[in-house]
């Protein structure tokens, strides 16, 4: 009985130093002065990796500015106190040559203390671009007072665009829609970004008041300003709107609403201030007694 005894003693004994033990170990593991997961490299890039820019040549080759914000990030993703610095330069694969091509407002930048961006401005020659030979225009960052991200390069590509072009901004001054021949109301307002594909050949993202919903191509005519809604894409894809087959006036699918008038519709006017217009009638076919119809005027801003 009494080693009996002896041995539950021992057995107790050694349970207690093993969990004491284990304790010890698990307070290593999680002591806030041995490991803190929230803190990192600091990685400096830039806010956006690529973006567009569209020039339009005039006689007087007036260079373009850009803007481009560099940040970083890492360590508690929060502001540091202190200041970093980053520089930067253009990239061995850029197409535009720093100096002949465009120049920095300045090879090195400081991120404040306490914030987390800065500005860079970029000015462009337009005197060498040609219209519709896209270039990019790559910078990346050499070098940082932190760390530099794997991914430290921006990449602009420079749209050249000859004087009468209709790419750009454009706000919605006159905008009606119909649902199954019933009208809806109307999204002036809007806004809309028309981009240029090749010479007479643009994109119109969005339908009608909805942002997404598609994209349409069509073609304009030089010298009548005539739009031509296209049915397929430049890669020769059939166009969907809401993923229904797009209505155009050249199409087999008729509208219910809106009368295809070339005095009225699918029309572009050249203004001297650059405030272009075009209008255009699209929808899209679900049915006889189901379209959807869109008649539009843009307003370049």
């Amino acid at each position: 009985m009494r080693n009996m005894k002896n041995i539950k003693v021992l057995g107790i004994f050694l349970i207690l130093i093993l969990g004491t033990l284990t304790l010890n170990s698990c307070d290593e593991l999680i002591d806030p002065t041995e490991t803190d997961f929230g803190k990192g490299p600091v990685l400096a890039t830039f806010t956006q990796t690529t973006a567009e820019l569209n020039i339009i040549k005039d006689v007087a080759n007036t260079p373009a500015t850009y803007e481009f914000e560099i940040t970083y990030f890492g360590g508690k993703n929060v502001a540091l106190d202190k200041a970093v610095t980053v520089n930067i330069a253009a990239s061995p694969l850029s197409q535009i040559p720093e100096g002949t091509g465009f120049t920095l407002s300045s090879s090195t930048y400081t991120i404040p203390a306490g914030s987390t961006t800065v500005t860079g401005t970029i000015t462009i020659a337009t005197a060498p671009l040609v219209p519709f030979d896209f270039k990019k225009l790559i910078l990346e960052i050499t070098d940082s007072s932190e760390s530099v991200s794997e991914k430290n390069t921006f990449s602009l590509t420079l749209k050249a665009l000859g004087a009468n072009t209709l790419a750009g901004d454009y706000t919605v001054v006159d905008g009606q829609y119909w649902n199954s021949g019933r009208f809806l109301g109307d999204y002036d307002g809007n806004h809309v970004t028309i981009s240029a594909l090749a010479p007479g050949l643009y994109s119109h993202p969005g339908i009608g008041p909805f942002d997404g919903g598609g994209t349409f191509y069509f073609t304009v005519d030089d010298t009548t300003g005539k739009i031509t809604v296209l049915t397929k894409s430049p890669a020769g894809v059939p166009t969907l709107l809401n993923g229904s087959p797009i209505m155009t006036c050249e199409g087999n699918n008729p509208f219910e609403m809106i009368t295809c008038d070339p005095a009225l519709t699918n029309k572009s006017t050249l203004k001297t201030d650059g405030h272009h217009e075009v209008i255009t009638s699209v929808g899209y076919f679900r049915g006889t007694g189901a379209t959807r119809e869109f008649f539009e005027k843009l307003v370049r801003d």
